[in-house]
């Protein structure tokens, strides 16, 4: 059962780490904790009077309150989900209200009234709850998408719904960003624990969409206890195990559709009778090379836990089981993914591999515990026009994610519990070329690229990059939650982050080349503390926080970073400044959020807060030995400041029907200190240094219009209307002007990401069973899903070339229109015990040709205005200018 911890794959760290976490596990029948809700209410009788004692359950759990003398109750920490509650005092009728839904971090408000009775064996009332349409105490922008809704929305993954909000655009190249803020801005977070790559600053694993049981998605403004995050929030909540045996088994096909870039017969040079975009490429597999490499030379790349699987599989597998395990009262979540894509550009390939284990068990009433193993790998190929036809010596990128988690939780009272979490993390990224070794070990391996006679395809060389970065989070968590009275919710917390970063890289390593190298290890800490009030009557909602951040580097900077170098009056020369410790910073973020519910259908709600958020460690340890030495040198600065959002928004929600609600948002941020590259120039050398000198202000409003299923539709609209304007769009323009010697902007102007106007649209369709016409017996729309999703954005901005005696506006046009329209169908069919579910996918319905990238001088995808060295009718056309074309897929679900 433990044999895989023998595996050389696996670290002798993380042997060890996972051996006490089962050793816990197994020894101690390990068991539930973390993110969940609140159910709170009011009990009366028939002629309005509050009732006592009246004993509330929710079953399927061990939780449960009596109501007090005003009739009142609460149940603290339900996890999400849909429950049955019930509501039973001697002498009334018991009341059994279903499909009550529970979710993360707000109050589901329940008032029951009971009738009297004089029947001994008196009859239960049961009624069907309904999920309200506006969350009454949701003091900013909060989106909870659940489990059903995931599922059956056509994306690729779950950062595919994320780009359906309101408020979230989406780059170019595919990042996330979130009212204007850059990418890195997004914290997420699996079960209360954050997952980002400090290296990096973003997550880099995957979930599995079939093990989310629900998705927090806060935008803008959040509470106190979220921190090290500017833009928004994403909570993902992972499914447990229940007493009955579940399991889902999936499969989704690869592309079936021939893709426009895989034809065959594609030569290098073509004449204009080939002068169509799709006929000019080949398409080249690099599934089979990329895995023969690996599999011969598992010494080079990094090790993780579970080694990436070599399975004969074209298309997407998940498998998911849950049920009891054979201790008293325990359950197990089992989730494994593993999907092959092939690009369908020239050449490229996607593999994920994803498994997780979720143990929950109860030892005592009041203690819970939980585990949570998480193993990621994502091998990966991008297309890059320049190395068309030397794909194989093109960087490919190997990441691995393994987590453990383990929580305690113990409930002292009704109205106090405390949760104590403990987790690793280790994440890796090899990127360089297949059977290249680094620099130091087969100095001659690389070879340096060279163009061919056109100036552009790569025709010799390898893509001179080479990096091994790794690193390992350590962090210990503990979370209080105290409902003092029936109005007042307090929380307060801690967290210590320890971190171990390793990070290795060379550019450029044949002889004559650059060589840049660059290794080091660094050991930061963080620490935090938050406390923070919930403030709930009826008419008013309330939410007060502070927080306290504090980052300690644990590295060494030049006293001033304007010099370098010191004169040294003993030796009469100049040599290198001695670096000094940087001193730790702490930043202090007050919160503040109000909900004004004026009736039972329309809540006004305004939030203001302040928001600090470190910069990626990447920013802070590059060229770890401060050497400027190498033309325009690139210096990581340990001294760099966390990045400040001061945000505000306020906004109104309105039902206008049973299953009709719309929401509509003001919100505004500023921001400074944002992390960006700055040229200097010392005894006659420019280098580039990380500072704070980026700033940004973004302005929008967002509407959405939410309608739950009411004859067989629901379904939702989501606009935004936003200016995002600031100095540099992303850390490294600096370097850039710096490289081109152009200066550097000290003006606002609209940002890359600047979208207009973001529309989503999101429809679904439900049949129920023996619905529709028939023939005979037989109802062939009967239990069929639908879900079309539109998404559609005005052009991201781009700067247009012009006489270069002229001064022009960067990002002063606008590329064209975006549209992309998805298809979901399913049908259900019953094949007791099992159910079937076969389902055709269809992404970009339209095959309309989105235009991602433009040459500055037409603002046309294919051609750049002029015929000149670099340019020929096979460089111009380059098809990752387009976003990706029509995809039809089949899939497949067999659950039982």
């Amino acid at each position: 059962m433990l044999g895989f911890l023998q595996h050389p794959y696996c670290s002798y760290p993380v042997q060890q780490f996972i051996r006490t976490g089962l050793s816990i596990l197994l020894g101690s029948v390990v068991l539930y904790g973390g993110v969940g809700g609140k159910l709170a209410g009011t009990v009366t009788s028939e002629d309005n009077v509050p009732l006592p004692g009246v004993n509330i359950v929710i079953e399927g759990t061990d939780l449960g309150a009596a109501s007090n003398e005003n009739g009142q109750y609460y149940v603290l920490n339900i996890p999400p989900g849909y429950y049955t509650v019930r509501f039973m005092m001697i002498g009334y009728k018991t009341v059994v209200q279903e499909r009550v839904l529970i979710q993360s971090d707000f109050t589901t408000q329940v008032d029951v009234v009971l009738e009297q009775t004089v029947l001994q064996a008196e009859k239960e009332v049961i009624v069907t709850a309904k999920r309200p349409l506006i969350q009454r105490d949701a003091t900013s922008s909060v989106r909870v998408v659940g489990a059903e809704e995931i599922v059956d929305m056509p994306v690729v993954d779950f950062k595919g719904v994320l780009a359906t909000q309101a408020g979230f655009t989406v780059d170019p190249a595919g990042g996330l960003h979130v009212r204007g803020g850059r990418t890195k801005e997004i914290l997420y977070m699996i079960d209360g624990v954050e997952v980002q790559d400090p290296l990096g600053g973003e997550f880099t694993g995957t979930v599995n969409q079939n093990a989310i049981q629900e998705m927090t998605v806060i935008s803008g403004t959040f509470n106190a206890e979220y921190g090290d995050a500017m833009s928004s929030v994403v909570n993902i909540v992972t499914k447990e195990g229940r007493d009955d045996f579940r399991g889902r088994v999936e499969f989704i096909s690869d592309q079936l559709n021939a893709s426009p870039y895989h034809q065959p017969g594609a030569f290098k040079y073509l004449d204009t009778s080939y002068a169509t975009v799709d006929s000019l490429y080949q398409y080249v597999d690099l599934r089979d090379s990329l895995f023969t490499y690996l599999d011969g030379n598992a010494d080079v790349v990094n090790k993780p836990l579970i080694p990436l699987l070599d399975l004969p599989l074209s298309g997407s597998m998940s498998l998911t089981a849950s049920g009891r395990l054979p201790f008293p009262r325990t359950h197990y979540f089992v989730a494994g993914l593993y999907s092959t894509y092939d690009s369908p550009l020239p050449h490229g390939v996607d593999i994920n591999q994803d498994i997780q284990v979720k143990v929950t068990s109860r030892l005592v009433p009041k203690i819970k515990l939980t585990a949570h193993l998480q193993s990621t790998n994502h091998l990966y190929q991008r297309y890059s026009h320049s190395w068309k036809y030397r794909p194989t010596h093109q960087a490919y990128t190997f990441r691995s994610n393994d987590r453990l988690a383990l929580t305690f939780t113990h409930t002292l009272s009704k109205a106090f519990y405390y949760s104590f979490y403990l987790s690793q993390q280790e994440t890796a990224t090899f990127r360089g070329v297949q059977d290249k070794q680094p620099i130091y070990e087969l100095p001659n391996h690389y070879q340096e690229a060279r163009t061919d006679e056109m100036v552009y395809f790569y025709d010799h060389g390898d893509q001179g990059v080479y990096t091994n970065n790794q690193s390992t989070t350590k962090e210990i968590k503990f979370n209080t939650t105290y409902q003092a009275n029936q109005h007042h919710l307090l929380k307060s917390g801690f967290t210590l982050t320890n971190y171990h970063l390793k990070t290795f890289s060379v550019q450029n390593p044949w002889p004559g080349g650059t060589n840049l190298w660059d290794s080091g290890t660094f050991e930061p800490t963080e620490a935090s503390f938050y406390v923070q009030d919930k403030i709930e009557f009826n008419f008013l909602i309330l939410n007060l926080g502070l927080r306290y951040d504090r980052l300690d580097p644990n590295a060494g900077m030049w006293a001033d970073i304007s010099q370098p170098f010191s004169w040294d009056s003993t030796t009469s020369s100049w040599v290198p400044s001695p670096l000094v410790d940087v001193p730790p910073v702490g930043k202090w973020s007050p919160r503040i959020g109000i909900a004004y519910p004026v009736t039972d259908r329309t809540v006004f709600h305004f939030s203001y807060g302040h928001f600090f958020q470190n910069p990626s460690y990447d920013a802070l340890y590059l060229n770890a030995q401060k050497d400027i030495g190498a033309t325009l040198a690139l210096v990581g600065n340990p001294a760099v400041k966390p990045q400040k959002t001061v945000a505000f928004e306020t906004g109104l929600r309105q039902a206008l029907s049973s299953d009709l609600a719309l929401e509509l948002t003001v919100w505004s941020k500023d921001i400074r200190d944002l992390l960006s590259t700055y040229e200097i120039r010392h005894l006659a050398n420019p280098y580039v240094i990380f500072t704070n000198t980026d700033y940004a202000s973004v302005k929008g409003v967002d509407f959405s219009i939410q309608k739950r299923f009411g004859g067989y539709l629901s379904g939702s609209f989501n606009y935004s209307l936003s200016v995002a304007k600031g100095n540099n769009s992303n850390p490294i323009s600096g370097y850039f002007s710096a490289y081109t010697e152009e200066e550097v902007p000290h003006q606002e102007y609209y940002l890359d990401f600047d979208q207009r106007h973001d529309i989503a649209l999101n429809l679904s369709i439900r049949i129920p069973r023996k619905v529709g016409p028939s023939l005979g017996s037989f109802y062939p729309l009967s239990r069929l899903n639908g879900n079309i999703l539109v998404n559609a954005g005005s052009g991201l901005p781009y700067t247009p070339y012009v006489d270069p005696t002229f001064r022009v506006i960067p990002n002063s046009a606008r590329k064209p229109w975006t549209l992309t329209v998805d298809l979901r169908l399913k049908k259900y069919v019953d094949w007791d015990p099992l159910q079937l579910t076969i389902f055709l996918e269809v992404l970009n319905l339209t095959d309309y040709e989105n235009v991602l990238y433009v040459y500055s001088r037409t603002g046309d995808p294919f051609d750049p205005g002029f015929a000149g060295v670099g340019t020929s009718l096979d460089a111009n056309l380059n098809p990752a200018h387009i976003g990706p074309r029509r995809s039809v897929k089949l899939g497949l679900d067999i659950d039982w």
